[in-house]
Formats: structure tokens, C-alpha cells, sequence
């Protein structure tokens, strides 16, 4: 009996070994993609912010250091496009969350024409981005566009004057584009996340006597908690990093107004070609990005 049980720990000992063997065989391609694709570049961009490479061929790369960091914290314009990056996101990603909520709620509810009216709210996701960028300048062109036409005859702005011209206004409008653009994403997992609360819930709510309002605040959020953290660490990265819409609608101006940490980023490597003071201002977008990662980290862990 004692022979049995030992053959049998040795066979099962044995066909562990070659269904760990094996797993690791199928995950060598995984390994090697992150190894190659994501922890040579982040270790070789940290060492590049310490030199000053330059896209000039003739220019010898020196290793200068913290250099770089100094020159960077003590740059009155790189304060600014930090702030104007915080703005862009916070006010974006708030923008996204509140609206993809709302409209979850609605088409949450049973109606008629339920999947086309969920799939034309689906549009603003599969836009292009150059499309939206395009149409954008053109409603807001100074001469012809109609938004700007409307506000001048309104007296909002002077003449042959646009909010794209405007410090301030211009990047209230590309949150605005960026909101509209973005939202249907929260929609989609909002959406999703209504399906899975239990109704009963609800119905024993009603019961107590508790009014619309009072399910919402006391039933509806405390079970999309969860929902929303993911949303907002997945949608404050997503967006903090986000270069296409700004650079194609503004430019990053007028006079740096809408210019935030992806928009430098490109000046300093291909505008100026200062590739090792790039790399700088990448890591500090890479370090608030992993905050933001390690912050959604430790919040799901305390609520399990």
C-alpha cells in the first residue's frame, strides 16, 4: 500500500514538472515581447535622460548627470505645460466618467431601438482623430466657421476671432473635443457594470421607501465603486499621455496654452533635437503614470 502511494506521488510529482515545463515553454514569447518591447526601452530612456544625446549624427553623447532634471524643474514653461497637462487630464477624465455614467443610466433602461441607439452613441469612439481634429478648425475657423460665427454675432468674441486663438477658451475646447470623443468607453463598461447589480436590491429599497435619488446614492454607487477606480486609473493614463488630438487641433498654443508633457516631449526630441532632455520629461510622466498605477493597486487591494 505504501509502494502504491509513493508511485502515485511520483507520477503526479513528475506530470507537475512537465505541465510547468511546459507553460513556460508557451509563455517564453510573452516573456521575450516584455523584454525586448517594454523593459529595454523604459531602462534605456532612463539612462538616455542622464546624457545629452541628440539626433545631430555629429554630436558626441556626454553623461551629464541630473543635468537634465535641473533644467527641467527650474523652467518656468515646463511648470506650465506640467499645470496645463493636470488640467487637460483632470478635467477630461472627470468629463468622460460623469458623461459615460449619465448615459449609461439612461440606455440602461428598457426601450425601443435599445442597439441602434447604443451603437449610434457608439460613433464618437471610431471617429479618427484627424477627422475630429479637422472638422474642429473648421467650425471654429474665424472667418468661416460657424461656432465662431454664432459667438461673434452673439458678441461673446470680436471679429474674424476664435476660441482656438484664445489662452484660455482654446483648451476648454479641446477638453470639450476630448470629452465627446472619449465618453463611450465609461459608457460601455458602466453599461456592463448596471447589468451585473442584482435588482432585488433595488426593488427592496422601494420597499423601505427609499426614492430614486436615495437607490443612486446609497445602492447604484457604492456597487460601481470598483468600476470607477479601474475607469479612472485606466482613463488618467490614457489621457495624461495622450498627444494626437492637441497637437492636431492647436499645435499646443495659442503662445503654449494647450502645450502639455506629450506635446514637449516631441518639441524637445524632434523640434529641438535634444533626445536626452526628452527622455527627462518622459520619466516624469512615466513616474506619475506608475503612481497612478501603484495607487490603484493598493485601493483594490484594501477593498478586497
Amino acid at each position: 500500500m505504501g509502494q502504491t502511494l509513493e508511485k502515485r506521488k511520483g507520477i503526479l510529482s513528475s506530470y507537475s514538472r512537465r505541465h510547468s515545463f511546459v507553460g513556460f515553454v508557451f509563455a517564453i514569447p510573452a516573456i521575450i515581447f516584455l523584454l525586448v518591447f517594454v523593459l529595454y526601452p523604459v531602462i534605456y530612456n532612463i539612462a538616455l535622460s542622464f546624457t545629452d544625446a541628440s539626433l545631430s549624427a555629429k554630436k558626441a553623447v556626454h553623461f551629464v548627470g541630473i543635468k537634465n532634471y535641473v533644467r527641467m524643474f527650474s523652467d518656468k514653461l515646463f511648470k506650465q505645460y506640467f499645470w496645463n497637462t493636470c488640467k487637460w487630464t483632470f478635467w477630461s477624465v472627470l468629463g468622460q466618467i460623469v458623461l459615460g455614467l449619465g448615459i449609461a443610466l439612461l440606455i440602461s433602461r428598457p426601450m425601443k431601438g435599445a442597439t441602434a441607439i447604443r451603437s449610434f452613441l457608439l460613433i464618437p469612439y471610431v471617429v479618427p482623430a484627424i477627422t475630429l481634429a479637422l472638422i474642429a478648425k473648421w467650425i471654429f475657423n474665424s472667418d468661416y466657421g460657424i461656432v465662431s460665427y454664432w459667438l461673434q454675432q452673439a458678441g461673446l468674441i470680436e471679429a474674424r476671432q476664435s476660441l482656438l486663438a484664445m489662452k484660455g477658451p482654446a483648451m476648454w475646447v479641446v477638453v470639450i473635443l476630448n470629452i465627446w470623443r472619449s465618453y463611450p468607453f465609461p459608457m460601455l463598461i458602466y453599461w456592463a457594470a448596471l447589468k451585473g447589480i442584482d435588482r432585488e436590491m433595488y426593488e427592496a429599497a422601494t420597499v423601505d421607501g427609499a426614492n430614486k435619488w436615495q437607490s443612486f446614492r446609497y445602492i447604484t454607487l457604492p456597487q460601481l465603486k470598483g468600476t470607477t477606480m479601474v475607469l479612472i486609473v485606466l482613463r488618467t493614463i490614457w489621457t495624461a499621455t495622450y498627444y494626437d488630438l492637441i497637437q492636431m487641433v492647436t499645435g499646443g498654443g495659442p503662445t503654449g496654452s494647450t502645450t502639455h508633457l506629450p506635446i514637449l516631449i516631441y518639441q524637445a526630441s524632434f523640434g529641438s533635437f535634444q533626445m536626452g532632455y526628452a527622455a527627462s520629461i518622459s520619466m516624469v510622466l512615466g513616474v506619475l503614470m506608475f503612481i497612478c498605477i501603484i495607487f490603484y493597486i493598493r485601493t483594490g487591494a484594501a477593498d478586497d
